[in-house]
């Protein structure tokens, strides 16, 4: 057995092993080519410190990641590790970190991080074995917006241009996950629908849609202006331009019991899966 960074690996061979270690998933799923390179570009995955076990010369397990420095703090974010199910039972995922922890050292980084599924407690257990501890709970939610005829008539939806990141932090009661953190959101590509809020020409609340995952990344809305419609309204707006498809919401820290329930009994998603998120020092 070798290990070493997917810095070689092509999009096909990964892409393969990527199907077969989830086709048997708590969750199971399976991406197109097209899929994965989105997830790689959207999580801005860096194959040069993502690690990989090699038998005979092919994959057989891998752990994608991603860094960020935040905080002056430099997190290493595991984007998705799998095994294929002929190599389970060998210790490959201990043995990818003992490989790939001196190389991240190297870059100085100081945390790592994952999320994994609540149900999944094998691989709980596995990543407590390996020091990391579970930091919050998040909440993941899908299904339709419903149709919501009573809208507040003061706020106008606009396309949002001028991303101010410190006025829209400042309307957030929770940190967003990786997936929907500043740093994988900006700079704001082209291909998501985001837009403001206004009353009286103030940005008062905002959203980030991506049609192609068909996923809402980021919403808030500020904490003097809630209780009026105007969350409600962002998402009736999302509603339209989607003419009603399924939409996913995911990680939504559980400490916002505002939020979950907006979302459930406003909003009209289902709280389908809930991840805890994990760290570790390195």
């Amino acid at each position: 057995m070798e290990f070493k960074t997917l810095a070689d690996i092509t999009t096909d061979e990964l892409l393969f092993v990527f199907n077969h270690s989830f086709s048997d998933y708590v969750v199971p799923f399976h991406l197109t080519k097209e899929v994965l390179v989105a997830k790689i570009a959207a999580e801005k995955l860096d194959m040069n410190i993502s690690a990989g076990a090699f038998e005979e010369g092919k994959l057989v397990a891998f752990i994608l990641q991603s860094e960020k420095i935040e905080n002056g703090e430099k997190i290493i974010y595991n984007g998705g590790t799998g095994v294929v199910p002929e190599s389970r039972g060998k210790g490959l995922v201990r043995k990818m970190y003992d490989f790939i922890i001196p190389v991240l050292k190297e870059r100085n980084a100081n945390t790592l991080l994952l999320e994994v599924i609540e149900g999944n407690q094998p691989a709980i257990r596995a990543y407590e074995n390996l020091g990391f501890k579970i930091v919050r709970r998040l909440l993941c939610f899908n299904g339709s917006i419903k149709q919501n005829g009573k809208e507040n008539t003061e706020v106008s939806i606009r396309d949002l241009k001028d991303f101010q990141w410190n006025v829209l932090c400042s309307f957030w009661d929770i940190e967003p996950s990786w997936q929907g953190s500043v740093f994988v959101l900006k700079p704001m590509p082209e291909n998501y629908v985001t837009l403001g809020a206004y009353k009286d020409e103030n940005l008062v609340g905002y959203i980030v849609y991506g049609p192609a995952s068909r996923k809402i990344y980021q919403f808030a809305v500020d904490k003097n202006y809630r209780n009026q419609g105007i969350g409600t309204k962002l998402f009736n707006a999302i509603r339209e331009k989607n003419n009603g498809q399924t939409i996913a919401l995911n990680n939504v820290d559980d400490s916002s019991e505002n939020t979950s329930k907006f979302l459930s009994e406003r909003v009209g998603l289902n709280n389908w899966l809930s991840q805890f998120e994990m760290k570790r020092s390195i």
